[in-house]
């Protein structure tokens, strides 16, 4: 049986420096500095200034503070090998005005900071029976107690040494995001680079294809994080309506409208919940992405307007932005005519081969239960055609490997950073029509050279960070079995449904894969274990294999 597992580890991992995270962090100021200089605002470029001039062990002590969730922090639970006198440090952060350690506290911040014990010691004479109280009960009374904030020092009577306040995390942030181009990655790709866990590809990022091109598309990014984060807390009526008032306008830089266009969604849809639908209907005009008319859609058909909706369904029918939302939509049609009394051809869903089966329920080594598709993997293995779990894994791999040049291309506004899997315009409707070198690669699966190409990429790119490609599943045993197995033809399909929606269409793939190399044929399987059933983008699959005649078969399993 073959059940895909992690490669071996490295048998030696790298010992890093004790103060590598300042050379990270060095690193990242100094391309900031080379790249967004311009863009830097006064404050910024005062805070570089500081930072630059500092002692090492300041320097250190900031960006351990920097890494830490903050911002407060108290002396006596500092702990830095590689920093000589901690104490020394903060004066010298203290005299820049980098930390504080003056500032008031709110006995809610000063309760954070202390433990449990320890708030029992200071206030057991302001609460009664303050020992049977549960920490999150004590810091609620004691917030009803008092309610002006102190200085540390006055709040613990000096007992615990000083606390500081770092007071820069918003300019730290914004060098994170002028650095990544995005709130999701940190200084942690540093450090993962360094221990030779990710490598990546080389990339144009130079002064032409710079992320933000003014200070005002950082301000509007900003701007829609602050938005966005204001959504997730928001639950009255007047907080999302204060969203609606404050947000940007249409931005021409692609990334950032993108952004907008999603916040515009999720606002939109939390106004619904509360019945503003005129106000959702207004938002959802403002976005370009789903499920936007679709949105609109069913709030006019809930106004009674079925004529419009009718109208603004069939545009949606003509001109998709992906599958599933013309999926949804053909879903939506039957019912609105009828409304409308039009008629309508209803799109007949193919029926994939079904088998059903009864398994016994196996358990590993820990005696815990087997997934439904490695027992099944294993039901139908043997040494002449073997089968593997391969999921989302092999098919979108090879699409990785055979993509690859066009991945990593040097077009405008495609990388950041030097820690990207994949360009930002990966799941932008204009990724295709940006790199019409992608037609060399269809000829490559035209006339047989694609498995040349692929076999490359695998030996040449071996290890190096891809989207699509899983290095430690995708084994030279798998690929060649794959590469034997499927037509090129069967594999050009694949990819073209693939590339015409990226990220809706790289999962829903079958679980299994079974070989039959004596005869240079394969079928996938997709399993489905007692009271599952198949979701929206594996029937979507499904049709397509079925109109491409690409061998598939899912299998209902129930325990003996």
């Amino acid at each position: 049986m073959h059940k895909l597992t992690p490669g071996d580890p490295a048998s030696s991992t790298p010992i890093l420096a004790a103060d590598y995270y300042l050379t990270n962090f060095q690193q990242l100021v100094n391309w900031v500095q080379q790249h967004y200089d311009d863009l830097l605002n006064h404050e910024e470029q005062q805070f570089l200034a500081r930072f630059q001039q500092l002692k090492r062990n300041s320097q250190c002590l900031f960006v351990r503070l920097s890494s830490r969730k903050g911002p407060l922090f108290r002396h006596d639970k500092l702990q830095y090998a590689e920093i000589d006198s901690i104490e020394d440090a903060a004066k010298e952060l203290i005299q820049t005005g980098m930390l504080d350690d003056r500032s008031l506290l709110s006995i809610h911040e000063v309760s954070c900071l202390l433990t449990k014990v320890e708030l029992n010691n200071l206030f057991n004479a302001h609460v009664h029976g303050i020992k049977q109280l549960r920490k999150e009960e004590l810091i609620a009374q004691l917030t009803g107690y008092f309610p002006e904030p102190k200085q540390w020092q006055e709040w613990t009577l000096d007992q615990f040494g000083s606390v500081y306040r770092l007071n820069t995390q918003s300019i730290i942030n914004n060098l994170l995001l002028i650095f990544f181009g995005n709130t999701y990655q940190d200084l942690t790709e540093f450090v993962l680079q360094d221990l030779g866990l990710f490598r990546y590809e080389n990339y144009a990022i130079d002064h032409q294809h710079r992320i933000f091109k003014s200070r005002d598309e950082l301000e509007q990014y900003l701007l829609l994080i602050e938005l966005r984060d204001q959504l997730e807390q928001a639950d009255t009526a007047e907080q999302l309506l204060h969203i609606a008032n404050n947000l940007p306008a249409v931005s021409t830089n692609n990334n950032l409208e993108r952004r907008r266009a999603k916040l515009c969604n999720q606002l939109a849809y939390e106004l619904e919940r509360i019945q503003e639908h005129q106000l959702a209907a207004s938002i959802y005009n403002q976005s370009h992405l789903p499920p936007a008319r679709e949105r609109r859609i069913r709030l006019l058909e809930k106004q009674g307007n079925f004529s419009a909706a009718w109208a603004l369904l069939n545009e949606l029918l003509q001109t998709p932005s992906n599958e599933q939302e013309l999926q949804v939509a053909q879903r939506m049609a039957p019912r609105l005519a009828k409304k409308l009394g039009e008629q309508i051809t209803a799109k007949k869903i193919s029926t994939p081969v079904e088998k059903h089966l009864k398994l016994a329920r196996l358990v590993d080594e820990n005696n815990d239960f087997l997934r439904v598709e490695n027992i099944v993997q294993g039901f139908v293995h043997s040494p002449e055609s073997p089968c593997f779990y391969v999921e989302n894994v092999l098919l979108t791999g090879l699409f990785g490997l055979w993509l690859w040049p066009e991945i990593f291309r040097d077009i405008e506004g495609a990388f950041a950073n030097p820690f990207q899997a994949a360009p930002l315009d990966l799941y932008q409707e204009n990724f295709v029509n940006k790199r019409p070198q992608i037609m060399e690669l269809w000829k490559l699966l035209d006339d047989s050279q694609y498995k040349q190409s692929i076999r490359h990429m695998w030996q040449e790119k071996q290890g190096i960070t891809n989207h699509f490609v899983h290095w430690q599943f995708l084994s030279e045993e798998l690929l060649e079995l794959a590469l034997a197995c499927i037509p090129a033809a069967h594999l050009k399909a694949i990819f073209e449904r693939l590339l015409f929606d990226i990220k809706s269409n790289r999962s829903g793939l079958p679980d299994l894969i079974q070989f039959f190399p004596a005869t240079n044929r394969y079928c996938m399987i997709e399993v489905k274990g007692p009271g599952d059933r198949l979701q929206d983008n594996q029937l979507r699959w499904l049709d397509y294999f079925a109109t491409k005649a690409i061998p598939v078969e899912v299998w209902y399993v129930n325990w003996e």
